[in-house]
């Protein structure tokens, strides 16, 4: 259950911590873009591999009913 909560609210908060890094510490203009960048990309991956596996398991299953209606077919 904790191993469930982390994975699924460890990303977020690393992000928004990476986020507001640059304004709780003085940092360089240029790490703060970068790690900007980071956070960014990691709440895009936590959005999108959920969407990917739906759409793969959409896939997965519109194959398996063509197959079973084709071999009914015959």
């Amino acid at each position: 259950m904790v191993r469930r909560l982390l994975s699924w609210t460890l990303p977020p908060a690393l992000a928004l911590g990476l986020l507001s890094l640059g304004t709780l510490t003085p940092i360089p203009d240029l790490l703060d873009k970068v790690l900007s960048w980071v956070a960014f990309a990691i709440l895009l991956v936590y959005v999108c591999v959920p969407m990917w596996e739906y759409h793969r398991e959409q896939q997965t299953d519109q194959s398996s009913s063509a197959a079973i209606s084709s071999r009914d077919q015959t």
